[in-house]
């Protein structure tokens, strides 16, 4: 697929042949009572809405287009409300034969993700507190497995960092504002909350699937990352001799408390320096990067996004003028 035309590429009148990733299937019927195709595609540039009108255009079984299935399709871009969609003239199911490369249909980040590996390492090198980096060193550097999952695995599955190397770039950056605000406030214990920022989602590497589409793995959906890396977090420090108690009960009381609120899946409320600052620049990089990629993915000319659900809002388009410099 490496030669096939990306979704991100994609202009009204373009002819449309090839492989996608079905996000979302749905048949759907009209108010004529005309049965049809309504599916999310995507590949690694983006998503499109697409439309099949005539089901008979379906080539092979019809229970086999579904999400998480790879479609063969072809078909013409449109433009409808402002937004391009592709109206279908054929779909298929295609087989896991046909794709050559799986990553052809991921979104990756924008950042290296060997210098972000390069980063991660040398925000856990910075840590002076011996037990602390004892602590962080067996979970991100010494459990291989942990680690290389870490790298990979995205931020979330709809709000915020959804592509590969979502769930490292989102930790950085936490991990980096928390560097600032530690230099600005120095009653925080520094060493402690950068510690907490890179261990804030950890759990999100079992919570989180990744192999058609983004979603949630049954332990994921049966425990949250909260609570699963809670418990990595505490094995890890009774795996340490004499790990003090107070560290112990701080950092997992950051954990435990990141979400901010009861009802966003925080068993406790944020009641330290430490465990307020995580949870807000948390919060802040997740909708920070929510609203540049509403802002960054929205195709129409308008001023404004579509409707943002996490958000409740609209987001305006900024259109910044030319500004001459001051020399």
């Amino acid at each position: 697929m490496s030669d096939q035309v990306t979704i991100k590429s994609f202009k009204e009148g373009d002819i449309f042949a090839g492989y996608l990733l079905a996000q979302e299937v749905a048949f759907k019927t009209t108010t004529r009572g005309t049965d049809y195709l309504e599916c999310t595609l995507s590949d690694s540039s983006g998503r499109i809405k697409a439309i099949l009108w005539d089901l008979r255009a379906v080539e092979g079984e019809m229970e086999l287009i579904q999400p998480d299935a790879f479609l063969k399709v072809k078909g013409s871009i449109t433009i409808f409300s402002g937004r391009l969609q592709l109206k279908l003239d054929k779909v298929r199911h295609a087989t896991d034969d046909e794709i050559v490369d799986l990553s052809d249909f991921f979104p990756i980040s924008g950042r290296d993700i060997t210098e972000m590996v390069a980063e991660l390492d040398n925000f856990i090198d910075s840590l002076k507190d011996p037990w602390i980096k004892k602590l962080v060193v067996a979970l991100l550097r010494d459990d291989k497995t942990k680690r290389d999952a870490f790298v990979r695995a995205p931020a979330a599955k709809h709000l915020h960092h959804v592509f590969i190397g979502g769930l490292l770039e989102h930790t950085l950056s936490v991990v980096a504002m928390a560097e600032r605000a530690c230099g600005h406030y120095r009653e925080i214990n520094r060493d402690l909350v950068i510690a907490a920022a890179l261990l804030h989602d950890i759990g999100k590497i079992a919570e989180l699937c990744y192999d058609r589409s983004f979603g949630y793995t049954d332990e994921g959906n049966l425990l949250g990352h909260i609570s699963m890396e809670a418990l990595w977090i505490q094995n890890a420090m009774a795996g340490i001799e004499n790990f003090p108690t107070e560290i112990r009960r701080q950092l997992l009381h950051i954990i435990l408390s990141h979400h901010g609120k009861l009802e966003f899946g925080s068993p406790v409320l944020p009641k330290t320096p430490e465990a307020l600052l995580v949870h807000y620049l948390d919060d802040l990089d997740g909708k920070l990067e929510s609203v540049f990629t509403n802002i960054r993915e929205d195709a129409s000319n308008g001023n404004w996004t579509p409707f943002n659900k996490s958000l409740e809002r609209m987001l305006y388009k900024p259109h910044w003028p030319e500004v001459d410099r001051l020399d």
